[in-house]
């Protein structure tokens, strides 16, 4: 590994203002990161366009203080991956990745590893049609946080999250109260969906079938659209408080409803639906049905597909969604302002707390 050069604050301002335009030079450098079962990080990258060299890979703890990132790693381009061992104690780490002059956006672990409550993960980074960057640890998505233990309120603490918005319907949430730090604010926008007696009663139907659970998640989506748009509403009204960041949004799975205000959060901020639709799927990846239902594997295995559609994530599902609001109200936008009022100045002010203003 040859040397790295320590990033100093104003080359790495320039840096991401330069990047951030996409008039600095032709290369682009994208990246990901990833933290594995062992808790190391797998970093991977490509460069466009392909090149020789190498590419010098910076970290912190904080992806608040510019001149924080030191240097960690240097590597060949073409290796396009590298594992780092973690260099802080702090939950999150972030990286930087730099070659010939141009650097990467700020990446880190998209998922939250937690003991008991699934499908935690950090809704930042991701980019709009415009290029900036959505700051990471500003919003979190998660299932039911009222099975999480000593360690996952800790880290939810750690995590510096001040608001919970909790969708679960309040027949759910009172059988199932959370346990949250006391400087932690609950905000309730109760929006029922599929609650376990309505997943008894498609059960208990023997000709219930995949194709039926698909039509039924679609149908619910399109319901929460119409008959929700209050909560919704009231969602975006926290996210213009600077105060109440970070912010958890929170439900039984984290997929459905959680799934639909992301998708409306990430669109107000144009986010492109690519992103969103790769936000929205990667559920799939951090909810493992087969444990959620415990005798599924009992029943038909058409009664289990079913069961399969309707605990996951299908791109059939927000497609659906999207295309009724688009025939409805002539575009996302549209339900946005009118519907939602999130007007411009709440665009506004959405996008000075939520993008990186280099």
């Amino acid at each position: 590994m040859c040397r790295v050069q320590k990033l100093g604050v104003i080359s790495f301002a320039i840096a991401l203002l330069l990047f951030g335009n996409g008039c600095a030079s032709t290369i682009k450098i994208t990246s990901v990161a990833e933290k594995d079962k062992d808790g190391e990080f797998l970093l991977k990258w490509e460069v466009s366009p392909d090149q020789e060299g190498k590419i010098d890979i910076y970290s912190s703890a904080s992806d608040s203080s510019l001149n924080a990132f030191t240097p960690v790693a240097s590597t060949d381009i073409s290796d396009q991956v590298a594992r780092i061992n973690p260099t802080q104690t702090s939950i999150r780490e972030f990286f930087l990745l730099s070659t010939s002059g141009v650097y990467s956006g700020i990446v880190s672990n998209r998922v939250i590893e937690m003991d008991k409550i699934k499908n935690f993960r950090d809704v930042g980074g991701y980019y709009s049609m415009d290029n900036k960057q959505l700051r990471w640890g500003k919003i979190f998505r998660s299932g039911d946080l009222s099975n999480a233990n000593l360690f996952d309120q800790e880290r939810i603490k750690r995590l510096g999250i001040r608001t919970v918005v909790d969708f679960r319907s309040d027949k759910n949430a009172q059988a199932f109260p959370l346990t949250l730090h006391p400087d932690i604010r609950r905000v309730s926008l109760p929006i029922p969906l599929m609650d376990n007696e309505v997943m008894e009663k498609h059960i208990n139907e023997k000709n219930f079938t995949r194709a039926d659970a698909i039509r039924y998640v679609q149908d619910s989506y399109i319901d929460i659209i119409e008959n929700y748009k209050k909560e919704f509403g009231e969602m975006f009204d926290l996210l213009t408080g600077e105060s109440n960041y970070p912010i958890l949004l929170s439900e039984a799975l984290g997929k459905d409803r959680v799934g639909l205000a992301s998708f409306l959060i990430l669109s107000a901020l144009g986010v492109p639906e690519s992103a969103i639709m790769d936000d929205y799927l990667l559920s799939n990846r951090t909810i493992d049905v087969r444990t959620t239902i415990d005798y599924a594997q009992t029943l038909p295995e058409y009664m289990q597909e079913a069961i399969t559609a309707m605990l996951s994530v299908n791109r059939v599902y927000l497609e659906y969604t999207i295309d009724y609001i688009k025939q409805r109200y002539g575009s996302v936008d549209n339900y946005l302002e009118k519907e939602l009022k999130v007007s411009q100045g709440k665009k506004t002010i959405l996008r000075k707390y939520l993008f990186y203003n280099p």
